[in-house]
C-alpha cells in the first residue's frame, strides 16, 4: 500500500514541471496545440491539426470581347446624277404619282408640324393595288444601309409623349421622325442618293445590311407601322411611305407642287440616253 502510495507521488512530482509550463503560456483556459499535456498522468503531444487548404483561387474572368466595328458598305459604281435622277422603279407594281398633292413631298403635316418627305402609296390613290402585305421593290440597284428586321412597335405613351414634344418644339426632330417612319429598308444607291421605305408590315429574308440589291428586288412588305393610327385606329393607315434623298435633304425639298411632280415624273421615267 505505502509502495504504490509513493509510485504515484513520485509521477506527480515528475508531471509538475510539465503543468506549470502550461499554465505560465496559456494563462488558463485550453492548452496550445503545440503544447504537451498530461493525459492520465502521462505526458503526451497532441497530434498536430490538420491543415487548413488553401481556398480555391476563383476562375479568371475571360477578356471582354473586342468590339468589331461595323463596315460601312461601299456604294456600287453609280452613274446617278443627283442633278437629273431618271429610271427609278416604282416601289409597288402597277404604281404611279398619285393625283392628290397632298401625298407628295412638301405637302404639310400638320399634327407633326412639317411637311412631308416622301411619296405615300393608299389603296385606291396611286393606281396599285395596295393592302397589308403588299410587295414593296428596290427602286434602282444599291446596297442596303438599314433593314429593321427587329423592331418594336410604337406604343400609346409614345404617341402621346411624341405629339406634346413636338408641339412644345413646334416642329418634329430626326429622331421623332424616324419613329413615325416604322419600320424601314434604307437603300444607298451611291453618288449621295438613299432610297427609304417606311411604315412597313414586315423586311423580306435576305434583305439585311450591306447587302447588294438589283432594281426591282424585293425589299418587304406594306403596313402601317410607326403612324399614331397603328394604336388608335388600328387598319386604317395601310399604304408605303417611300423617299428619295439628295444627300442631307429629300428631292424636291422647298419646290412648289408643280415642279415637284415634274421631278418625280422625270425619275420614274426612262433612263438618260
Amino acid at each position: 500500500m505505502r509502495t504504490s502510495r509513493r509510485r504515484f507521488l513520485l509521477r506527480a512530482a515528475a508531471a509538475l514541471p510539465a503543468l506549470l509550463l502550461v499554465a505560465c503560456r496559456r494563462g488558463g483556459g485550453e492548452p496550445e496545440p503545440d503544447v504537451p499535456v498530461i493525459a492520465n498522468g502521462t505526458v503526451v503531444t497532441p497530434a498536430a491539426p490538420p491543415a487548413t487548404p488553401s481556398p480555391t483561387p476563383a476562375p479568371s474572368r475571360p477578356p471582354a470581347p473586342t468590339a468589331v466595328p461595323t463596315p460601312t458598305p461601299t456604294p456600287l459604281g453609280s452613274t446617278l446624277d443627283p442633278d437629273d435622277l431618271r429610271g427609278f422603279l416604282y416601289p409597288v407594281a402597277g404604281g404611279c404619282l398619285p393625283g392628290y398633292d397632298g401625298l407628295m413631298p412638301n405637302a404639310p403635316r400638320a399634327y407633326r408640324n412639317g411637311v412631308h418627305e416622301g411619296i405615300d402609296w393608299y389603296p385606291g390613290l396611286a393606281c396599285a393595288a395596295i393592302e397589308r402585305g403588299t410587295l414593296v421593290y428596290a427602286m434602282y440597284d444599291g446596297l442596303v444601309l438599314r433593314a429593321d428586321h427587329r423592331y418594336a412597335d410604337i406604343t400609346p405613351d409614345q404617341v402621346v409623349e411624341l405629339a406634346a414634344l413636338t408641339q412644345a418644339q413646334g416642329y418634329s426632330d430626326p429622331e421623332t421622325l424616324d419613329i413615325y417612319r416604322g419600320r424601314q429598308v434604307w437603300v444607298d444607291h451611291g453618288r449621295g442618293i438613299v432610297t427609304r421605305y417606311a411604315h412597313l408590315e414586315g423586311v423580306a429574308p435576305g434583305i439585311f445590311y450591306g447587302r447588294e440589291v438589283r432594281r426591282g428586288e424585293l425589299l418587304g412588305f406594306i403596313g402601317e407601322s410607326g403612324t399614331p393610327e397603328f394604336v388608335t385606329a388600328p387598319g386604317t393607315e395601310v399604304h408605303l411611305h417611300a423617299e428619295v434623298r439628295v444627300g442631307e435633304s429629300f428631292l424636291g425639298a422647298g419646290l412648289p407642287p408643280g415642279e415637284v411632280r415634274a421631278l418625280y415624273e422625270r425619275l420614274f421615267g426612262p433612263p438618260a440616253e
